[in-house]
């Protein structure tokens, strides 16, 4: 991703694949000095870098110490220092890598940057909102129960409005933005996704099987949920349904087996999510999947086996 630094204060900015700065309210870096014009500058990504150009501001854009003439632009390096007006507006490119899936709060001005292929809007606390990369690394919106391809620019209502910055190559599913590797393992490719499971089911563990390799999965509370999907799916399997319809389990049905309420099943969802994106899986998004009309999910692998000792 690409980070801006205000040099005085500190400030760090999450810049989204084109970024307008000045000290209009929608400018994704908000500038203050009264040097500084209402929109300054605008910095974007073409695909392989990132570049600012000069929209015909008062006191001019600087960068590193030289001011850009019209139309100009530049490209820029991790290290540039800019200046937009003044030295009271002086920045530095802290991080020059590629923009990445965000959300910023219209309120505070706050963005929220994904991590490992998902954000949780208001935060992970309380993930209202969730945004996954999927297997075909388009991003997804999971929002009241039902999932659709995330929309760049769209407003949404998570515990405040927030709005969507999704890179215009993540729309792009057949460009994946996340490249995989024999070391990054996706759902799609696991050997197994293997559960062992005590006499008394007091003890769940849980590792990721891709070949000889053996990722062990620390024990964490959602592992109860992510057994009773996965023996769903394994049942439906062997009494013959068909795959598209093995695994799905009533939503109501399963807040009664676990003694949750919806809040905290979605927690355990996106934990078990995380987890698994923590451990390197570059789809740990599509681990659950979602029916909106009948309030069902299920697990978004077949790759499972479930061993009793």
């Amino acid at each position: 991703m690409a980070v801006l630094k205000h040099e005085a204060h500190g400030l760090r900015v999450t810049l989204p694949a084109r970024a307008r700065v000045g000290r209009a309210r929608d400018c994704a870096v908000r500038l203050r000095d009264r040097c500084a014009s209402g929109e300054h500058a605008v910095l974007f990504w073409d695909g392989a870098r990132w570049w600012i150009r000069d929209l015909g501001s008062t006191n001019g854009t600087h960068v590193g110490g030289r001011r850009l003439t019209s139309a100009e632009r530049v490209a820029l390096d991790a290290g540039a220092e800019l200046v937009f007006g003044g030295d009271a507006e002086r920045w530095t490119v802290e991080e020059a890598g590629a923009p990445v899936t965000s959300a910023r709060a219209e309120l505070t001005g706050e963005v929220r940057a994904a991590e490992e292929g998902l954000l949780a809007l208001p935060d992970a606390a309380d993930p209202r909102v969730t945004l996954f990369e999927d297997q075909h690394g388009v991003w997804q919106i999971e929002i009241d129960g039902a999932t659709r391809p995330a929309v760049d620019q769209e407003r949404i209502e998570a515990g405040g409005a927030w709005v969507l910055r999704v890179p215009p190559q993540a729309l792009d599913a057949a460009v994946p933005t996340t490249a995989s590797s024999a070391a990054s393992p996706k759902l799609l490719g696991l050997t197994v996704l293997r559960f062992e499971v005590s006499h008394d089911e007091e003890h769940i563990a849980v590792s990721l099987v891709q070949g000889e390799k053996v990722i062990q999965l620390a024990a964490r509370a959602h592992h109860e949920l992510l057994l009773m999907l996965a023996r769903s799916r394994l049942r439906d399997r062997e009494s013959g349904l068909p795959p598209a319809e093995r695994g799905w389990r009533y939503v109501d049905d399963l807040l009664g087996k676990l003694r949750l309420d919806l809040h905290h099943l979605n927690v355990n969802v996106f934990r078990a999510r995380q987890q698994l994106a923590r451990a390197g899986v570059l789809d740990a998004g599509s681990l659950v999947e979602r029916r909106t009309t009948s309030r069902q999910i299920r697990l978004g692998t077949e790759a499972l086996e479930v061993i009793r000792y």
